[in-house]
């Protein structure tokens, strides 16, 4: 058993170490402070389990956590982070990881979520549970409305996506509020944000 343990904070490294050596004997474990440690070790070998912190240093794992899945296809990944909100989680279930604990939860769900995934099943705490069970209905876009959220991500204004699209202004602006609606947000910077995590355009 190899597990690589992905954080920039030394006493919950040093307790995950000794908690997961005590329950599961014979394994080796190592860690990393930042995205170049956690690359060079990752390339060093394979490990079975990636325990990661959304953030840590200047990283952050929603930057390149779909790469390492698509590059370590073998390797499974917990995330443990003190972000409990569900878009959040959402947004690294989409990206396949196997698991989702918060920082606030006890030591027992951490050492269980570890023997669980690495016997090939996933696990999200129960806290992690209660937040996806609070989900609203699936966000549901129309064709359109994708086309006019991808320019929108762009950066474009709303002359340039209706010139890009074909469309009037008002049949942008029109989208547009849908969109607010649909993703629940009152500006752009949340519907980017929001439409990032959710995945909302890929297929």
């Amino acid at each position: 058993m190899k597990i690589l343990i992905a954080d920039d904070h030394d006493l919950i490294v040093d307790a995950l170490k000794s908690a997961i050596s005590q329950k599961y004997k014979g394994g080796t474990i190592k860690s990393a402070k930042n995205k170049s440690e956690l690359d060079f070790l990752l390339n060093q070998g394979e490990f079975d389990l990636l325990i990661l912190d959304i953030k840590f240093g200047q990283d952050n794992a929603q930057n390149f956590i779909k790469q390492i899945k698509k590059s370590h296809p073998k390797l499974k990944t917990m995330m443990l982070s003190s972000l409990d909100d569900k878009y959040t989680i959402q947004f690294f279930l989409n990206a396949g990881v196997e698991g989702y604990i918060i920082k606030s939860d006890s030591i027992v769900d951490i050492l269980n979520g570890v023997g669980k995934i690495l016997s090939g099943e996933t696990y999200y705490s129960e806290l992690v549970e209660n937040k996806l069970e609070q989900e609203e209905n699936n966000i549901v876009l129309t064709p359109r409305e994708k086309e006019v959220l991808g320019v929108i991500l762009e950066e474009k204004s709303t002359k340039e996506i209706a010139e890009q699209l074909h469309i009037s202004e008002k049949t942008v602006e029109m989208h547009r509020s849908n969109l607010f609606l649909k993703l629940e947000v009152k500006n752009l910077a949340g519907l980017v944000k929001k439409s990032i995590l959710l995945n909302l355009l890929e297929d």
